[in-house]
């Protein structure tokens, strides 16, 4: 009895020594694998709305060789020089989050309608993946409130690290009322643009607010937990750490599945929602545009599919610009018509 007792008592001890390994192997990926940087770039920080270009080789959106074709490429077409462009910091009253951002409202118009375009992770405001839908809608007549999510770009750092769009999606809320309160803008005239991780933001903000009225997604997260799988894999650890690396977070006080995309979707009710999607997207895989939209056909939610055929993670901006400023500029008219 003695021997089995000592068996099970060393069995227990090794089982939590190896689960407290495991947590502090997971909350090593957590810290790194959720790392922003709490600034501009400096490859984006001569970015703005009236010039702005792509960053060099090993700094676009997608790893590999693919992206050098891009670096360089000419974007003056897409400039807005003569577009009243006005630098706002908007004041979260209920958190210690001051928001910057870029105003853009057009001369010639005269319409309410107006679109908050929001950026992916480890990016701001400054990256030509945001400023360029922003040209193409302030260009058709529309405001743009173009903002730089937390511990990215010019807005409050609190700790340098994203928040799978948890926290992130209480900006673009926030975003929303200060256009209520300070523009005289109904929300019922208010979209959203999300590019990647900004695209997941939204979603959950769609969960968490029912009066911002239609959503376009650039590259969305769906499934997070196999999009987190293929993160923390594409960040140089293996998949199975993601599990360790949730539960660590979870330890520091931060759910990262607190509200999901299904949640965003299950809470849309009748507003017009879009994804645009690459179909050889390599870090966000275009499995999560066709389960979305596969999602919202159950609940009786029809979503806009646009996919940019053999175009990697935001790559059809680039390689089918033309179109793609058409879907949006369609999508928005017809979502937010006065």
């Amino acid at each position: 009895m003695r021997l089995v007792w000592l068996l099970l008592k060393t069995g227990t001890a090794l089982v939590l020594l190896a689960g407290l390994v495991m947590l502090a192997v997971g909350d090593y990926v957590y810290r790194t694998g959720t790392a922003v940087f709490c600034g501009i770039h400096p490859v984006h920080a001569e970015n703005t709305p009236a010039r702005f270009k792509t960053p060099g080789s090993g700094q676009g959106p997608f790893k590999g060789a693919g992206w050098d074709r891009w670096v360089g490429h000419d974007l003056s077409r897409w400039w807005i020089p003569n577009v009243p462009v006005e630098t706002v910091r908007i004041r979260d009253l209920e958190r210690s989050i001051t928001i910057s951002g870029w105003w853009i409202t057009p001369t010639f118009s005269h319409s309410k309608a107006t679109v908050i375009v929001a950026h992916g992770i480890d990016s701001s405001r400054h990256n030509f993946d945001t400023l360029m839908p922003a040209a193409m809608l302030a260009r058709a007549g529309f405001n743009v409130l173009l903002i730089d999510l937390r511990d990215q770009g010019e807005t409050t750092c609190e700790d340098g690290r994203h928040s799978a769009g948890q926290d992130e999606s209480d900006d673009i809320v926030t975003a929303a009322y200060w256009l209520k309160s300070a523009k005289a803008i109904p929300l019922s005239q208010i979209g959203v643009h999300g590019v990647s991780g900004g695209a997941l933001a939204a979603l959950i903000a769609a969960a968490k607010n029912s009066e911002i009225a239609a959503f376009s997604l650039e590259a969305p997260v769906f499934d997070f937990n196999k999009a987190a799988t293929h993160e923390v894999e594409y960040q140089g650890f293996p998949g199975f750490l993601w599990r360790a690396a949730y539960w660590a977070a979870r330890v520091r006080g931060k759910d990262l599945m607190a509200v999901t995309p299904t949640d965003g979707i299950e809470r849309m009710g009748r507003r017009p929602v879009q994804v645009l999607h690459g179909t050889a997207d390599s870090r966000v895989g275009y499995h999560n545009a066709t389960d979305l939209v596969a999602f919202a056909k159950t609940g009786g939610l029809k979503v806009a599919l646009h996919p940019f055929e053999g175009a990697d993670h935001i790559e059809g901006l680039l390689l089918e610009s033309q179109r793609y400023q058409s879907v949006l500029v369609d999508f928005f008219f017809a979502a937010l018509a006065d």
